[in-house]
């Protein structure tokens, strides 16, 4: 069984409702699970159309970051397959969906936002996206806070008393200390690969130094391959930087987080049909069914379950 633990699965455009199609071929692709997230700033980001990366354009009006938010996981749960709120309602013969969000850009300064979400089922979320918000700064603009807010930081702490994951993509590695420093539970970096000084797009800003990569698998967490920027190696790419990944962190702390369909994933990944192409690309790299198991479900499953077992509510 495959997890995705970052998807937009089935919305390449980021609007409207969800492709079903797409949805529909999570079980021919041995997906359990796809985690989809919302994304809180989408309101105030746009493409630069010279560089191609995504920017900040103005700052959101209070509540619209929230209202966004609301908006697309509804999208999400009108998608026609079961909300995961817990691991064990992952199964590989009846896919499902798990609620994230991209950026905590919705909270305007009101931590009960994450109590609202958590009851809606939203079980992982990224404190950053490409807004540097109140939280911490990200890793494709200057620092503002210099690492974790006080108010990232009880965001954190809020997270895991209600049993969310806490996912560090987009944040800068500064904030992503303070963030393993705060929790009390594993953290995320959902879709990220590992710096290659050198190599033709190696330091991509969004890439992770060895440090970063340490300080997430120290804290018992996970990583996930990311394919949305290798417009050269594409899937051959994401498998090349996964076992990359391996070799820097260790076989229990790596996933799989195509971001699908973001950038090459729209040509690559568009649909769930080559996820189970990794699985047989890790056994013919000579990986154990143990640890292949590990990388494409059981490393998130575990985290997943860490995380939920200590939550302070009933959510």
């Amino acid at each position: 069984m495959i997890i995705d633990m970052h998807t937009h699965a089935g919305r390449p455009n980021r609007s409207g409702p969800v492709d079903r199609s797409v949805l529909a071929t999570m079980r021919a692709g041995r997906v359990g699970a796809a985690v989809v997230s919302a994304i809180a700033d989408m309101p105030v980001i746009q493409r630069n159309p010279t560089t191609r990366a995504l920017e900040l354009i103005r700052e959101p009006e209070p509540g619209e970051c929230l209202a966004y938010t609301r908006e697309h996981l509804a999208v999400y749960e009108d998608a026609g397959l079961p909300i995961a709120c817990e691991p064990d309602e992952i199964t590989s013969e009846n896919p499902s969906l798990v609620l994230a969000i991209e950026g905590c850009d919705f909270l305007d300064g009101n931590l009960d936002h994450l109590d609202e979400m958590a009851a809606r089922g939203v079980r992982s979320i990224q404190l950053t996206h490409y807004r540097v918000n109140e939280t911490g700064d990200i890793q494709t603009a200057p620092p503002r806070h210099h690492g974790l807010t006080k108010f990232g930081a009880d965001a954190v702490r809020r997270m895991n008393d209600l049993g969310i994951m806490v996912d560090v993509a987009h944040c800068s590695e500064a904030t992503a200390a303070g963030v393993a420093a705060a929790s009390r539970h594993p953290i995320l970096c959902t879709h990220a690969n590992l710096a290659e000084p050198g190599a033709p797009g190696g330091d991509h800003p969004r890439f992770l130094s060895p440090a970063y990569a340490s300080l997430v698998a120290q804290s018992g967490g996970v990583i996930g391959a990311w394919i949305a920027v290798l417009w050269d190696e594409k899937f051959e790419g994401m498998i090349r930087h996964l076992f990359r990944l391996i070799d820097a962190v260790g076989v229990d702390h790596v996933g799989i987080g195509t971001d699908m369909p973001a950038g090459v994933g729209r040509t690559e990944m568009p649909d769930f049909t080559r996820h189970a192409e990794i699985e047989q690309r890790l056994i013919a790299r000579g990986l154990t069914a143990e640890e292949v198991a590990k990388i494409c479900s059981g490393n998130w499953l575990r985290v997943f379950g860490t995380v939920r077992a200590d939550c302070k509510t009933t959510t």
